[in-house]
């Protein structure tokens, strides 16, 4: 049985100012994105995660189709095994 991956991923929408809020509770009520960050000038941080890479790609898709979206860029990604999201992190000098 191989593992199952899980990756995550960061960008940054680009939105019309009267846009941010209609895009920020899009992306929220999408089930694998939210919304960690926002800029009244009409910038969004999002986090999301899926076991499937495309469906993470299609989220950045369609939120570069909503009304007032200028673009989305691609920041970060990272890939871990699925289980080990789960688990625990300690990071060092912790107990």
């Amino acid at each position: 049985m191989s593992e199952q991956l899980l990756h995550i991923i960061s960008f940054i929408v680009h939105t019309r100012p009267e846009a941010l809020t209609r895009t920020a509770e899009w992306v929220n009520q999408n089930s694998i994105g939210e919304v960690l960050g926002e800029d009244v000038a009409g910038k969004l941080v999002v986090v999301a995660e899926h076991t499937d890479e495309q469906q993470l790609l299609a989220l950045m898709d369609h939120v570069r189709e909503q009304p007032g979206v200028i673009n989305a860029a691609f920041v970060y990604h990272e890939v871990i095994d699925a289980k080990a999201a789960d688990e625990p992190h300690v990071q060092e000098g912790e107990q």
